[in-house]
């Protein structure tokens, strides 16, 4: 039924009748990754019936993000196990493109799949640390830089495939040329920002959720780029701010030591109103409100200021975040003036005009003028 058939090179391969010899090599690389495939779907199911079972969130995520990459990666595999070991009954000039071709997406997949356990870590780690925002704030910025290494390790991977690969490293790590020098110049401004997200994963001068003001802009700290930090303003507004303006310069962080926000506004009354009075509804008000934080210290009413009409009530409330603090804020100035007009509408502020009775000294020296005028005549 098989008969050999010998080859220039003095190769043989087994021969069956009715089938063109020149497919036997390509029946046997796909029937091998088909079977890899089916493989792979196998061993998926297994593992993903395992980590529900096991109860452990990374395997869940572990299995959900390399199950792609992994997929592609079995029959790559699968395909160049097997040319190596037929590929003395292949043309080498066919089989070397093929290898060739099979080992830059073997590096392609391998990379997408070590981005899916960095993603998988990542997720974990937040979970973890949900409650932290420093924490937080160094998952995202690690994981960033994590990405961006993987990504270098396996263009540079791929470039060492080529044969010319490595003459092109070297002439490119000891090239000093003037291009190489512009280069430089050009790229400093995206690597001094690159640096400056280092530091400030390390540092933590503000992280995510953090209320700050830079160059008069204010806002929270919503993301943080490779390049640049995204603040948003209490009017949805978002600025786009240089991670080097972070590290190089000042500037003010609310919530650096203490995640409660305060806010305060002015209230002016009349020099004749029933502070203790005030001061007790304006607790009722605050406690009885779902936006604040339970901060006594930092939730005060005192008088700040005393014109020539009215006192200046100072009123301090505090929040977990900038814009309950904002919302917390409006709804108790709007309650207490409420509070002022229904109850004491005569300690709003008011102008005083008094009439005051004639001095009896004017008085007295007009009629002594009038009786010396009478005198005269």
């Amino acid at each position: 039924m098989f008969t050999a058939i010998t080859y220039p090179d003095d190769a043989t391969i087994a021969e069956i009748p009715g089938i063109d010899n020149h497919m036997i090599p390509i029946l046997i690389v796909g029937s091998i990754a088909l079977g890899s495939v089916i493989l792979h779907f196998i061993i998926t199911f297994i593992m993903r019936r395992i980590a529900m079972s096991s109860g452990w969130t990374f395997d869940i995520e572990l299995v959900k993000h390399c199950s792609k990459p992994t997929l592609f990666m079995f029959p790559v595999i699968s395909i160049l196990i097997t040319i190596s070991l037929i590929s003395d009954a292949v043309d080498p000039k066919i089989l070397s493109p093929i290898r060739h071709a099979l080992e830059i997406a073997l590096i392609i997949f391998v990379t997408w799949a070590a981005f899916g356990v960095v993603k998988a870590s990542s997720i974990i780690a937040q979970n973890n640390v949900f409650r932290s925002r420093r924490s937080h704030t160094q998952i995202v910025v690690t994981t960033r830089i994590a990405y961006g290494l993987i990504g270098l390790l396996g263009a540079a991977c791929v470039m060492l495939t080529f044969p010319r690969g490595w003459e092109l490293g070297a002439s490119l790590l000891a090239s000093a040329s003037v291009t190489a020098l512009f280069i430089g110049l050009a790229a400093k401004p995206s690597l001094e920002n690159l640096v400056a997200s280092l530091q400030i994963a390390l540092t933590q001068p503000l992280i995510l959720d953090d209320y700050v003001v830079i160059d008069g802009y204010s806002g929270i700290v919503e993301a943080i780029q490779s390049q640049f930090i995204v603040v948003r303003s209490l009017e949805d507004r978002r600025f786009i701010i240089p991670l080097t303006r972070v590290v190089t310069s000042s500037f003010e962080n609310w919530s650096r030591s203490n995640e409660s926000i305060p806010s305060e506004f002015n209230l002016y009354v009349d020099y004749g109103v029933p502070l203790e009075d005030l001061r007790k509804q304006f607790y009722n008000l605050v406690e009885n409100h779902e936006n604040w934080d339970r901060n006594k210290r930092d939730t005060i009413l005192t008088i700040s200021d005393a014109t020539q009409n009215s006192l200046v009530l100072t009123i301090t409330v505090t929040a977990t975040n900038a814009m309950l603090a904002r919302k917390l804020k409006s709804k108790i100035r709007e309650r207490l003036i409420e509070y002022m007009m229904t109850t004491y509408p005569q300690y709003l502020p008011r102008s005083r005009y008094e009439t005051l009775p004639p001095r009896t000294g004017v008085d007295s020296m007009k009629k002594v003028i009038s009786k010396m005028d009478e005198a005269l005549i």
